[in-house]
């Protein structure tokens, strides 16, 4: 067993992929947008293999405060393989 990806909900997906990209060397996958539910991401790869999905919606983004909200920003999920 490993560790497929890990998955975070991100407030800015361009600033979060520069981070990454400039202070861990990742390198980024083409842009993800699903218009019907305003979601975009991005896979990242690391030279270990590891690889990070940054995901993004206006919503989730807006609302990282709230208790009544089932997702918010930070780790959603981890898929192992």
């Amino acid at each position: 067993m490993k560790i497929e990806h890990i998955a975070i909900w991100v407030k800015d997906l361009e600033e979060s992929k520069a981070f990454y990209t400039k202070y861990f060397n990742a390198t980024a996958g083409e842009k993800y947008y699903n218009p019907k539910k305003t979601f975009t991401s991005y896979f990242l790869s690391f030279e270990t293999g590891a690889r990070l999905e940054l995901m993004h919606k206006p919503e989730i983004a807006k609302s990282a405060n709230s208790h009544y909200e089932t997702e918010q920003l930070g780790l959603i999920h981890m898929a192992i393989s």
